[in-house]
């Protein structure tokens, strides 16, 4: 799309640098998490759609590559102060607004994980700290994990 800006941008204290990049319409509407490494290899993941997807307040993604860290990535309804994520064995990691798009009525959450990070859950919270949207990643991982002991060629 011609019309994606970089609309965050940070470093690691492991050397990763990563920017998440969006731009669209409010019919089709893509953000991307891109990591360069400190070789400076690459990768990103994201996701399309509407900005929300109808009657949900986040919209969550998680990725990864066999090489790279994993990804999350949250679009949601202003509403949303934070997310937490859940991972197995570890304490919560608490996402706070990397940047927004008020036009559209959508902000962003991000964060790179440890390629070795067992994800349980995503959850949306209001600044009260309530549940706004909740998903569970369990199968998701049984996947990730699948792909990622896979023997490399």
């Amino acid at each position: 799309m011609a019309d994606v800006q970089v609309i965050a941008e940070g470093q690691l204290a492991t050397g990763e640098r990563w920017s998440l990049q969006a731009g669209g319409t409010s019919r089709d509407f893509c953000t991307f998490l891109e990591t360069v490494r400190p070789d400076g290899s690459r990768d990103s993941g994201g996701m399309g759609g509407p900005p929300l997807q109808a009657g949900s307040l986040p919209n969550i993604y998680t990725g990864g590559s066999e090489h790279g860290l994993r990804r999350v990535l949250v679009r949601a309804d202003p509403a949303v102060a934070a997310v937490r994520v859940n991972l197995a064995g570890e304490e919560p990691a608490i996402l706070r607004p990397v940047a927004g798009r008020p036009d559209l009525g959508v902000v962003f959450f991000a964060a790179l994980l440890p390629q070795t990070a067992m994800l349980g859950s995503v959850t949306a919270l209001d600044e009260a700290g309530h549940d706004l949207g909740h998903r569970d990643l369990s199968r998701h991982e049984e996947g990730w994990q699948r792909v990622r002991r896979r023997p490399r060629p």
